[in-house]
């Protein structure tokens, strides 16, 4: 038997074997399953909702064992039953996380989170988050609350199932974003303040005094995982040539339909061609500290940062009909030698926005 290439895959993978051993909770995996296929009143298109989950648990009678709580089984069973449907292990080229991690959110639109490669992509961290280093690693998908509770009206959320290495392995903790927001940075700084409102109703009054730093690193841990995953939504991220897998269907077999989720998990080295070429440009500046006037060398610019740009025919006349497109600018854009040394061409950069004339002209970034 081949080792997983990192052991969240493995805890993953152990985890779902010993969910699908449960009659009961393979039905529930299968639920999630058609759900995501057929839908759910109310929710966005391919969106399943965690009180559906715990609905179908609850019709299954599903009892939760020790040291599992109903609540992080809940999680889950969600997460796993939408990852087991393509089983796609995102492993991150370690220096390419670390700076995609450290790059500002910004005012991004929601909706570029509907661009997820698959319906729960497993995020592999050679490093851990950087503000975690314990989390190695992480499932991410979309969630739709109903809302019903005061204040609280029916909005889509985004949720980290996050893999915590322990003394004793891995265990599995939930990190909500939510996604009732202008964009993602107003997302993020909601999601903090609801969090605190909550904690001061919980908890003493020393936590609520403690607010700047809990703010501080929760916002860190929420804005990294969050920008790891936009890595996986913009135009054409760098997977080494691997493809995700489509999920698995529903079919129609007798007694109903179910599910025949692929048998292996498919691992896609992300971001190691990027991974590369921040190495190679980081030897040569350490090799060529100060190169004399006229010398070429990498151009940089201000930080690492998010590219945004709107494409579609007729969105001139109409906005609605443009669609984002994202790329991630890393903070020095290497020159040509170092892209193609790299395996990378100037065409992996994202497009720059030149007006000429009245008109807007996308031209691709150069080297």
């Amino acid at each position: 038997m081949r080792t997983p290439p990192h052991p969240v895959l493995e805890a993953a993978l152990s985890a779902l074997r010993l969910l699908h051993e449960d009659p009961k909770e393979r039905r529930v995996l299968q639920e999630v399953g058609r759900l995501y296929h057929e839908g759910f009143p109310g929710a966005p298109k391919g969106v399943v909702p965690l009180s559906a989950v715990y609905a179908a648990m609850a019709h299954e009678k599903v009892a939760p064992g020790l040291p599992v709580d109903l609540t992080t089984l809940g999680s889950l069973l969600h997460a796993l039953g939408l990852w087991r449907l393509s089983k796609g292990a995102y492993l991150f080229d370690p220096d390419l996380a670390r700076e995609v991690a450290k790059t500002p959110v910004g005012r991004l639109p929601i909706e570029l989170l509907f661009r997820l490669p698959e319906p729960a992509p497993l995020v592999l961290l050679p490093e851990g988050l950087p503000a975690w280093p314990e989390v190695e690693g992480f499932h991410v998908a979309l969630e739709w609350d109903p809302g019903g509770r005061p204040g609280i009206s029916p909005h889509l959320e985004l949720r980290f199932l996050v893999w915590i290495r322990g003394s004793r392995g891995y265990h599995p903790a939930t990190l909500v974003l939510d996604l009732d927001a202008q964009d993602l940075e107003e997302a993020v700084k909601k999601t903090l303040a609801r969090s605190i409102r909550e904690a001061r109703g919980l908890a003493a009054v020393s936590l609520w005094e403690a607010r700047p730093h809990l703010e501080r690193e929760y916002g860190a841990i929420l804005g990294q995982a969050l920008s790891l995953t936009l890595y996986l939504c913009q135009e054409a991220p760098d997977l080494g040539g691997v493809a995700p897998r489509p999920p698995a269907p529903l079919v129609r077999v007798k007694g109903g339909k179910k599910v025949f989720p692929p048998g292996e998990p498919l691992i896609l080295p992300t971001g190691w061609r990027w991974g590369k070429a921040l190495r190679l440009a980081r030897e040569r500046k350490e090799r060529e500290p100060s190169a004399p006037t006229g010398k070429r060398v990498a151009p940089h610019v201000r930080r690492a940062h998010w590219h945004l740009y709107w494409v579609g025919e007729g969105s001139r006349k109409d906005p609605t009909r443009a669609k984002p497109l994202l790329r991630w600018v890393p903070a020095t854009l290497v020159n040509r030698d170092l892209l193609e040394e790299a395996g990378l061409t100037p065409e992996d950069l994202p497009a720059v926005v030149r007006r000429a004339r009245g008109r807007t002209t996308r031209v691709r970034g150069q080297g």
